[in-house]
Parts: C-alpha cells; structure tokens; sequence
C-alpha cells in the first residue's frame, strides 16, 4: 500500500487563531506568535522566525479572548517552508510535553464544540 500523502496526526485538528506567548528553554524572553490549529497533541503557528527541531518551548494562549491561560510545555516536531525551495518559513508544530488537565479539558471541549 502506498501511504504518501495520508494524513499521519493521532488527533483531530480544528482551526484556531489566537496569540501564543512562547519562551525557549533558556528563558531569555517572549516572543509572540499566532497559531492556525490546534489538537490534543500539540498546535501548529505562523512563524518567519526559526526554531531548531528539538527546540523546547514554554507556552501560553487561551482559546477565547478572557478565557484563563493555558500554559504547556512543548517541542519542535515540525518546521513547514515555503514550496519551491525557499528558504521562507511559513510556520511550526509544537507537540505538547506537558499539558495541565484543566487545559486538557479545555482543549477537549474547545475541538469538540
């Protein structure tokens, strides 16, 4: 069986615009970004600015404006360029590490509503 092009996520996806807060794992400041997805497994987010595969982030975001912060802890599992060969990044994957319950749940109902 040829499998290219099959989708290969565990968990099912639904679009999300919202601004993520994300610092690296040397805690050197805050850099913003806007996500285009998320799932139970992680979220994927707009990005011009490079992150290294394997890159631990701390992140927060919530999924309605006034809604409380969801703070996670993830990794880089996927960089997206532009077709073509250029060099432009379009944007990255986060694959959660360590997601709190409440968030959890949060998401859950978020997907499913």
């Amino acid at each position: 069986m040829n499998y290219s092009g099959q989708e290969k996520r565990i968990y099912p996806r639904k679009q999300l615009r919202t601004r993520v807060i994300f610092e690296d794992e040397t805690g050197e400041g805050f850099v913003y970004f806007y996500t285009t997805d998320i799932s139970m497994g992680g979220l994927f987010f707009e990005s011009d600015v490079p992150l290294k595969l394997g890159t631990k982030v701390f992140l927060s975001f919530s999924l309605h404006e006034g809604d409380p912060l969801i703070r996670a802890t993830g990794q880089v599992v996927r960089v997206e360029k532009e077709s073509g060969g250029a060099s432009q990044i379009l944007g990255m994957g986060i694959q959660y590490l360590d997601l709190p319950e409440a968030g959890r749940q949060a998401i859950v109902q978020y997907i499913q509503a």
